[in-house]
C-alpha cells in the first residue's frame, strides 16, 4: 500500500503560505504525481535538514514538513527515522510558512500508534514550540485535538518507562494552565503526586515543573512545604537542588505560617520563614558540592529571620537560647537531666552529668534540629570555592539587612583574607567594604595584623579592596594608627601606582580617628620636637603629603586644637596639596589656618573646580530612588495605554507634551541611574524588576523622540537608529528578564509592532521591486496578526489592529495606515509583578591565556579559553559565546555538548577551553578581539527584524532571491542579546609564519 498523499491534505501550509504557492507550479511543489511520501532512513532525513539551509524556495520547505509528518505517522518505520523526523517538524514550524496549529494537531494525532522513544520525542517537540510561540496559551487548539492529547498525556504518566513519564509531565502544565495565576487544581496535584516516584529523573521533573510554574507567576499552596522538606533528603543531588529552591519560594510567600515540630513526644510551633532558613542550613553539609553552593546562596536570600537563628550559623555548638526545658517522667514542676530517675531518684543505667556542661541527650533542647549550627563555618571552610564565594556573598546579603549579625560576620570574613584562592580573598573584602559602608567596622589587633599582611599582595586589585576595607573601618588604639601608617608608608614606596588610592583612605581614617590623632601623635607622625625648630618637609615629598592628609581631614574642632603644634609651613603647603590631590582634603579647610596666614587662607578660599559629587547617605539615595522610580512610573502612566482603555488610536499626534513626556521620562532615568550607583538593594528581584521598568521607559523614550520625526524623511538616518534602539531593547528585556508575565511581554511585542512599522514608514516602497515590498508588507500584517491572537481576551486589548491590516494589504493606502498608526501610536503599560522577576547574567570568571598579549598568525584559527557563570539563565541551548573581531565585526559559536554545567536550576558553568577564533588578516600591528556571553531570542519577524537591529535600511537594488536565501537560513531568526555588562578584552600581537627549517635547509 502506497504512503504518497496529495500536498492538498497536509494541512500544515499556514494561509499566507497558501495565498502564495497557488501559482506556483504541482511539478515544481511534488514532484509530477504531486503527492509526497515519508522519509524511509535516518540519513535522508538529516540531509534534507542540512539542505533547507541552503534552499531558496518556500515549496522545499512546505514539501519536507509534509513528509516529516507523514513520517512521524507510519508506523511501520524504524523510531530512529520517525524521531528524527519529529525533530525535523520542530524546525520547520519556525518557518513563516508552516502553519504551526495544524501541524501540532498532526503530530498529536500521531502519538496514539508511536512508540516510546517517539513519543517522548513529540512531546519535547510540543514543549519547544510552546516555549517559542506560546501555541498552548495563546493560539486556540481545535477540541477533539485537546482531547486526544489530554488523554495521551494521562496515559503516558503511568508509563512504565520513566523517560516518557518526564516527557509527559514536562509538558502537562503547558497544555492545561487554565490561570496564569493559580494552576489548575487537578494538573497541580498530578504533578505534586509525581514527586515521589520511584524514579530520580520522574521526581526532578515534577519539582522542576512546578519551580517554573512559580517563576512565571503561579503561587504556590503551603501545604507543599513538606513535600520538598522530604525532596531535600533525595538521593539524586537534581533532585535536592530543585527542592532547596522551592523551599526558599514557599518560606518567602508564607513566612508567618505557624509549623508545627513534633519530636520525643513535645511539640513546638516556629515561622515558616524561621524553619525553611535552617533546613537550607542543614545542606551546606550536603555531599554534593553543586548542593552545598546552591544551599549557601539561596540562605542569602531570607529577610526578617529570627535573630537567634542567624547568630547559630557562626557556631558550631548549640546555643543555650535554642534549648527548652521539658518535663520529664509525667511531672509539671522541676528539672531532671539524664542521672535522675522517674521519680526524681538516682537512675541506674545512666552516665552522670559533669557541673557546667549541656546534657546533649535529655529533652531540653529546642525540638527544632540544630541545622543552622555553623552553617556559615562550615560553608566559608569548604574545600571548593564556588562554596565559599556562595556563603560569603550570603554573609553579605544578611549582614546588610541585620546590623547585629554583621558585628558577629566580621571576624570571620577577615580570616578569609589567608585563603588561598585569590576570588575568595577579593569576595570576602567586598564583603566587608558592602557592611562598613552601613555601619563602620571596628577592627582588633589581631584583625588588623591579617589586614597588614594581606596588603602586601601582588595583585592591585586585591590591595584597593583593602584599602576601600581600611576607609570603612576604625581601630581601637593610636598604636594601630602608627602601625597602619608605616605600612603605609612601605605601600608608597613600593607601589607607587597606589598613591591616590591610599591618600584616600588616609583622608578617610582622619576623619574616622580624630580622637586618636592628638599632639603627641602628630608630632611622631611628623617628626617634630618639642624643643628645637625643626626642618621644613619637602612639598614633593608623598609620604609627607600622606601625613598632611591623615591630619587635616580629622574634625574641626580636632585642627583647630592642633594649631599650636603645627609649623607654619605645613599651612603654606595646603594651597598645593589642595590642588594637587583633588578630593583627599576637606573643602572647610581654610577655617583651620591661623589668622597670622590670612595669605594661605585667601588662596585656600579662592574658587576652583571641583568635579567631584557629594554622595548622600545610603537612606537618602534609597528614598530618593524610590522617588525617582515612582516618578518614572507616573511618566509612564500618562504615555501608555492604561488596561482598561482598549483604544488604539488614543493620541491626537505629536504635541509639546510629547515633547514634555520624553523630557521627563529621560530626567526622571537620569536621575534614577546616579542614584542607583550608590546603593545596593537588598532584595534582588525587586531590583530587577524596576531595572526592566526603566529600561522599558528609555524605550518608551525613544519611541516618542522617532514619533517627532516621522514626517521628516531628512532625519531618516536618525529614525533608523531609534527602531534599532527600540526593537533591540524589547528583545533584551524579553531575553533577560525572567518571570514576565503575559500583560508585560505583550507590551515588549506591541513595541516593536512600532518598531516595524516606523521602520517601513522610513523607506520609499516605489524604488523596490514589487514583489519585495509584497514580502515586507506580508511580514508586517503576520507581525499585526500575532498581535491580536495575544491580546485577545486580555485586560489591554487593543482595537483598531484590523483597519490597520486591511491598509497595509492594499498597496496604495498602506503608507498612509502605517504613518498614522507610527503618529498616534501609544505603548502599553509595561509593569512586571514585584519579586517574581529575575535578571539572566554571566559574568566571566577566567579567560585561561598565560600572557596579557597572545601572538597569533591569520593563517590559523586562535584557540581562546572561556569560563563564566551564568545565573538565570532558562534553556541552556540559547547560549552563545561571541567574539568581536577588529573589522567590527561580531561572530558566534555555541558552546559544544560538555561544555556548559548545571550548577543548580537556571545556573550555569561554561568551561570552554578552545574557543576558534580565526582572524582576517590586518595591518601587521597589535589588535583585540572582545569575548562575551550571549543569549539567542527569536526573533517576530526574521527578515525585518535582522535590518532594524543593525540600524539599516533595506538596499534599492535588494532583489526577492536575496530574502528567500536568507529566509532558508538561521542567519536572521535570532536576536543576539549580550548578558555580560563589560566584556573580555585579549590583546593579539600578529607574527609572521616562518616553517621549522628542516635538515636539509640548515645545511
Amino acid at each position: 500500500m502506497s504512503n504518497k498523499r496529495t500536498l492538498s491534505e497536509a494541512g500544515i501550509v499556514s494561509e499566507s503560505a497558501s495565498n502564495t504557492s497557488a501559482n506556483v507550479n504541482a511539478d515544481n511543489r511534488a514532484g509530477s504525481s504531486g503527492s509526497v511520501e515519508p522519509y524511509t532512513s535516518y540519513f535522508e532525513a538529516h540531509s534534507v535538514l542540512v539542505a533547507l539551509k541552503n534552499t531558496h524556495s518556500e515549496d522545499s520547505v512546505l514539501i519536507a514538513g509534509r513528509r516529516a509528518l507523514l513520517t512521524a505517522k507510519t508506523t511501520t518505520l524504524p523510531g530512529a527515522v520517525q524521531q528524527v523526523a519529529v525533530r525535523l517538524m520542530a524546525q520547520l514550524c519556525a518557518h513563516p510558512v508552516i502553519d504551526s496549529v495544524r501541524a501540532v494537531c498532526g503530530l498529536v494525532h500521531a502519538l496514539d500508534a508511536a512508540d516510546e522513544s517517539v513519543r517522548c520525542e513529540i512531546y519535547q517537540t510540543l514543549a519547544t514550540l510552546h516555549e517559542l510561540k506560546g501555541i498552548f496559551a495563546s493560539v486556540p487548539i481545535p477540541a477533539d485535538t485537546k482531547i486526544v492529547l489530554d488523554a495521551a498525556i494521562l496515559s503516558d504518566l503511568n508509563h512504565s518507562q520513566h523517560r516518557l513519564r518526564c516527557s509527559s509531565l514536562a509538558i502537562l502544565p503547558m497544555v492545561k494552565p487554565q490561570d496564569r495565576h493559580a494552576i489548575a487544581v487537578d494538573v497541580f496535584d498530578i504533578v505534586c503526586k509525581y514527586t515521589t516516584d520511584a524514579h530520580p529523573k520522574v521526581r526532578q521533573t515534577a519539582l522542576y515543573a512546578i519551580l517554573r510554574e512559580y517563576m512565571m507567576g503561579v503561587e504556590l499552596p503551603v501545604e507543599m512545604y513538606d513535600e520538598c522538606v522530604v525532596a531535600t533528603k533525595d538521593d539524586f543531588e537534581q533532585v535536592r537542588l530543585v527542592a532547596v529552591e522551592l523551599i526558599w519560594a514557599i518560606s518567602s510567600a508564607y513566612p508567618e505560617y505557624p509549623v508545627v515540630i513534633q519530636k520525643y513526644k513535645v511539640s513546638d510551633s516556629i515561622r515558616l520563614l524561621d524553619d525553611a532558613f535552617v533546613k537550607i542550613c542543614d545542606m551546606v553539609n550536603d555531599s554534593s558540592v553543586v548542593v552545598r553552593q546552591r544551599a549557601c546562596t539561596i540562605l542569602g536570600r531570607f529577610k526578617n529571620v529570627d535573630n537567634k537563628f542567624l547568630s547559630q550559623t557562626f557556631s558550631k555548638q548549640v546555643m543555650s537560647n535554642l534549648r527548652r526545658f521539658v518535663p520529664r517522667g509525667g511531672h509539671s514542676s522541676g528539672y531532671r537531666g539524664r542521672n535522675t530517675g522517674v521519680r526524681g531518684g538516682k537512675s541506674r543505667g545512666f552516665i552522670p552529668t559533669p557541673q557546667g556542661d549541656a546534657d546533649v541527650e535529655s529533652e531540653e533542647f529546642r525540638l527544632l534540629d540544630s541545622g543552622a549550627a555553623g552553617a556559615f563555618v562550615h560553608g566559608l571552610e569548604d574545600e571548593y570555592q564556588e562554596v565559599r564565594d556562595a556563603a560569603i556573598e550570603s554573609i553579605t546579603e544578611l549582614s546588610i539587612a541585620s546590623t547585629g549579625f554583621a558585628a558577629k560576620s566580621v571576624d570571620f570574613l577577615v580570616d578569609m583574607f589567608n585563603d588561598s584562592s585569590d576570588r575568595v580573598r577579593l569576595c570576602a573584602i567586598r564583603a566587608l567594604v558592602a557592611i562598613g559602608e552601613r555601619a563602620l567596622i571596628r577592627l582588633t589587633d589581631e584583625q588588623l595584623s591579617i589586614v597588614l599582611s594581606a596588603m602586601k599582595d601582588s595583585s592591585h586589585i586585591m590591595r584597593e579592596g583593602i584599602y576601600a576595607f581600611l576607609a570603612v573601618s576604625t581601630l581601637t588604639k593610636s598604636d594601630c594608627l602608627a602601625q597602619l601608617m608605616a605600612a603605609f608608608k612601605v605601600s608608597l614606596d613600593k607601589y607607587s601606582e597606589d598613591q591616590m588610592h591610599i591618600y584616600r583612605v588616609l583622608g578617610a581614617l582622619g576623619r574616622n580617628h580624630s580622637e586618636m590623632i592628638d599632639s603627641a601623635f602628630v608630632r611622631s607622625l611628623l617628626g617634630i620636637s618639642e624643643h628645637y625648630l625643626s626642618r621644613e618637609a619637602r612639598i614633593d615629598d608623598i609620604i609627607y603629603a600622606g601625613n598632611v592628609i591623615l591630619i587635616f581631614n580629622t574634625s574641626r574642632t580636632n585642627r583647630q586644637r592642633l594649631a599650636s603644634v603645627l609649623p607654619d609651613y605645613v599651612y603654606n603647603h595646603l594651597p598645593y596639596l589642595r590642588d594637587k590631590y583633588r578630593d583627599c582634603l576637606p573643602g572647610n579647610v581654610a577655617e583651620s589656618v591661623p589668622e597670622r596666614l590670612g595669605f594661605v587662607r585667601q588662596m585656600l578660599e579662592r574658587p576652583h573646580v571641583d568635579k567631584s559629587v557629594a554622595r548622600l547617605s545610603l537612606e537618602a539615595c534609597q528614598h530618593l530612588a524610590s522617588a525617582s522610580f515612582a516618578s518614572i512610573q507616573e511618566a509612564l502612566a500618562l504615555v501608555c495605554i492604561a488596561p482598561n482603555n482598549p483604544s488604539l488610536f488614543a493620541g491626537d499626534g505629536p504635541s509639546s507634551r510629547m515633547e514634555s513626556s520624553e523630557a521627563t521620562l529621560k530626567r526622571h532615568i537620569k536621575e534614577f541611574g546616579q542614584l542607583g550607583r550608590d546603593i545596593k538593594e537588598t532584595d534582588m528581584s525587586v531590583h530587577h524588576s524596576r531595572q526592566a521598568v526603566v529600561h522599558y521607559a528609555r524605550i518608551v523614550s525613544d519611541m516618542l523622540r522617532a514619533q517627532q520625526l516621522a514626517d521628516n524623511m531628512l532625519q531618516r538616518p536618525a529614525i533608523l537608529e531609534l527602531t534599532s534602539s527600540i526593537m533591540y531593547g524589547s528583545y533584551e528585556i524579553e531575553a533577560r528578564t525572567l518571570g514576565l508575565d503575559l500583560d508585560s511581554r505583550l507590551a515588549l511585542i506591541y513595541i516593536r509592532l512600532f518598531a516595524h512599522a516606523c521602520w517601513i514608514n522610513a523607506h520609499q516602497m516605489s524604488q523596490y521591486d514589487p514583489r519585495l515590498v509584497e514580502k515586507i508588507y506580508e511580514e508586517f500584517v503576520q507581525r499585526i496578526r500575532r498581535m491580536e491572537s495575544l491580546a485577545q481576551g486580555r485586560s489591554a486589548s487593543i482595537s483598531g489592529l484590523i483597519s490597520l491590516a486591511q491598509h497595509v494589504r492594499e498597496h496604495t493606502v498602506a503608507r498612509q495606515g502605517i504613518q498614522q498608526f507610527v503618529i498616534r501610536f501609544k505603548p502599553l503599560l509595561f509593569a512586571p509583578a514585584t519579586g517574581r522577576c529575575q535578571h539572566a547574567s554571566a559574568r566571566i570568571s577566567k579567560t585561561a591565556v598565560a600572557r596579557r598579549t597572545i601572538e597569533f598568525n591569520h593563517l590559523f584559527p586562535l584557540n581562546l579559553q572561556m569560563h563564566a557563570s551564568l545565573s538565570w539563565v532558562a534553556h541552556q541551548h540559547n547560549v552563545l559565546v561571541t567574539v568581536s573581531l577588529p573589522t567590527q565585526t561580531v561572530v558566534s559559536f555555541r558552546p559544544p555538548v560538555g561544555t556548559l554545567k548545571p550548577l543548580s536550576p537556571m545556573h550555569w558553568q561554561l568551561e570552554w577551553d578552545s574557543v576558534p577564533v580565526s582572524l582576517p588578516l590586518g595591518s601587521g600591528e597589535s589588535t583585540a578581539v572582545t569575548l562575551a556571553v550571549a543569549l539567542q531570542q527569536r526573533a517576530d519577524s526574521p527578515w525585518s527584524d535582522a535590518f532594524i537591529v543593525r540600524g539599516d535600511s533595506v538596499p534599492v537594488a535588494y532583489k526577492p532571491e536575496a530574502y528567500y536565501k536568507a529566509m532558508a537560513g538561521n542567519a536572521m531568526r535570532y536576536v543576539n542579546v549580550k548578558i555580560v555588562d563589560e566584556g573580555y578584552s585579549v590583546s593579539l600581537n600578529p607574527v609572521e609564519f616562518r616553517p621549522v627549517a628542516s635538515a636539509h635547509t640548515r645545511a
